[in-house]
């Protein structure tokens, strides 16, 4: 399992490629627990609220782009393009946008607003559950445009 979280940071920034299942569902495991351990010591050490936010940020933004290609490139395994990914990482930093920016709306739009938002999240909640269903498929045996069968390799 460390195998294959050690690999999951060294393509952080990778997009090209193909990722089999290990890869990908150990780093989530692996991210999991350790967000747990933080959690915990976070909770019973004395840690200054801002640098306990900082540092949380600074993890988030790394994990995020590191999941962001990790599922990339099991897309890729599956023989499928990034769009559905870049559609996820797209719909994740506006979560995370709107939940800094905090927008007075008039009480006229209010009700229009809450209404789109809506039907944005069961969209996305919709391209969440393709998503999980493609990352959970075996991948191409052959090799397809974006490379060889990394069982194989």
């Amino acid at each position: 399992m460390l195998h294959y979280y050690k690999l999951f940071w060294l393509n952080a920034l990778n997009i090209k490629g193909r990722s089999r299942r290990k890869e990908y569902w150990y780093p989530i495991l692996m991210n999991f627990l350790l967000s747990i351990v933080i959690g915990l010591s976070t909770y019973l050490l004395p840690i200054p609220s801002i640098l306990e936010e900082i540092v949380g940020w600074i993890i988030y933004i790394l994990l995020t782009i590191a999941m962001f290609t990790a599922t990339v490139r099991r897309f890729h395994d599956v023989g499928m393009t990034m769009l559905l990914p870049i559609i996820m990482f797209i719909g994740t930093l506006m979560d995370d946008l709107s939940e800094l920016v905090n927008l007075n709306i008039t009480t006229n739009l209010h009700s229009f607003v809450y209404i789109i938002l809506i039907i944005a999240a069961v969209i996305y909640l919709v391209i969440a559950i393709v998503a999980l269903v493609i990352c959970c498929t075996n991948g191409q045996q052959e090799v397809n445009k974006y490379g060889r069968n990394p069982k194989n390799s």
